[in-house]
């Protein structure tokens, strides 16, 4: 069961109730359950039953219960893994893409957390950090012991790690080197869908262009905060989606219409969880993204003759 006390600011303030909720919600959490839990009186307003319509105003204290998800049974399962690093407390993954990082109610198996099941043989439980999209490739790490989780969770809630991608964006950015700053929030018709709204959380993104194509650019972004799909949505919102990103991307040519988003996790950078010492871990691009340079650069060289 997860509790929360949130006190509305003038970003959540004139919203409804129920579509506020959708942001502070754990996630995958539906607008019809929140619905159910603000008519039963799990989610107050000042401590009264309201309708799930009702107005939030600056000051209104939100008081909500949810209870505790489902927890289906997760299998191990043979799934080949590139381990970057591992000792005691930790493991770091290359993450291929296609992979699920966590089960769901819905989807049980073929995930990260099966395959380490699987390659621990049971000599630990793997507990989830942080997390990589299905399609987006790259380092992740992963605890083997809740203190653990809560340790490394810690430093990135606090912004004390270092995150840095690659990714492939449809034509050229405005600056060679740039930052976005757009708030991002769930939409509120479409749950599967993160965008630039008013009353979302601040979102800091950080991008430098390493190669520019004809048609696509090659950049390495930083971000500095940790906001779901905000690589994908920062930059759909500057006009240069990731390409292959079916979700905030374009209809591209066939020739580069990738199977996945173009983006790889390539460093991470935390400190031990027991020890403080200061790592870094460097992922190296999957067979697919350097696939699609190259067809960047071929289609460079073609059009240059």
């Amino acid at each position: 069961m997860e509790s929360l006390r949130i006190t509305i600011t003038n970003r959540e303030a004139r919203n409804r109730l129920d579509l506020a909720m959708l942001e502070f919600a754990p996630s995958r959490t539906s607008r019809n359950v929140i619905q159910n839990l603000i008519k039963t009186g799990n989610i107050k307003v000042n401590s009264k039953i309201v309708k799930p319509s009702y107005k939030l105003k600056i000051g209104d204290i939100i008081e909500a219960i949810f209870p505790p998800p489902e927890v289906p049974q997760i299998l191990p399962e043979k799934i080949p893994l590139d381990i970057i690093y591992e000792d005691d407390f930790i493991v770091v993954v290359n993450k291929q893409p296609g992979l699920v990082t966590h089960p769901t109610i819905k989807k049980i198996n073929g995930t990260l957390i099966n395959a380490l099941l699987w390659y621990s043989n049971g000599k630990y439980f793997p507990y989830i950090v942080h997390r990589l999209d299905k399609d987006t490739s790259g380092v992740i790490v992963v605890a083997k012991n809740p203190d653990v989780q809560r340790i490394l969770s810690a430093q990135f809630k606090a912004r004390q790690t270092h995150k840095m991608y690659f990714t492939l964006v449809e034509g050229i950015p405005p600056q060679m080197t740039g930052e976005i700053t757009a708030p991002i929030a769930r939409n509120p018709q479409v749950r599967t869908r993160m965008d630039v709204l008013k009353w979302g959380r601040q979102a800091h993104t950080i991008y430098k262009v390493i190669k520019k194509f004809k048609t696509a650019s090659l950049l390495s972004v930083t971000i500095m905060t940790g906001r779901t799909h905000q690589i994908r949505v920062h930059m759909s919102y500057l006009g240069n989606p990731v390409l292959g990103d079916k979700i905030y991307g374009k209809k591209n040519p066939v020739f580069l219409n990738f199977e996945r988003q173009m983006l790889h996790s390539s460093v991470l950078e935390i400190y031990h969880p027991i020890t403080g010492e200061h790592m870094r871990f460097v992922a190296p691009f999957p067979d697919d993204f350097k696939k699609a340079i190259r067809v960047l650069h071929d289609l460079e060289v073609k059009n240059v003759k």
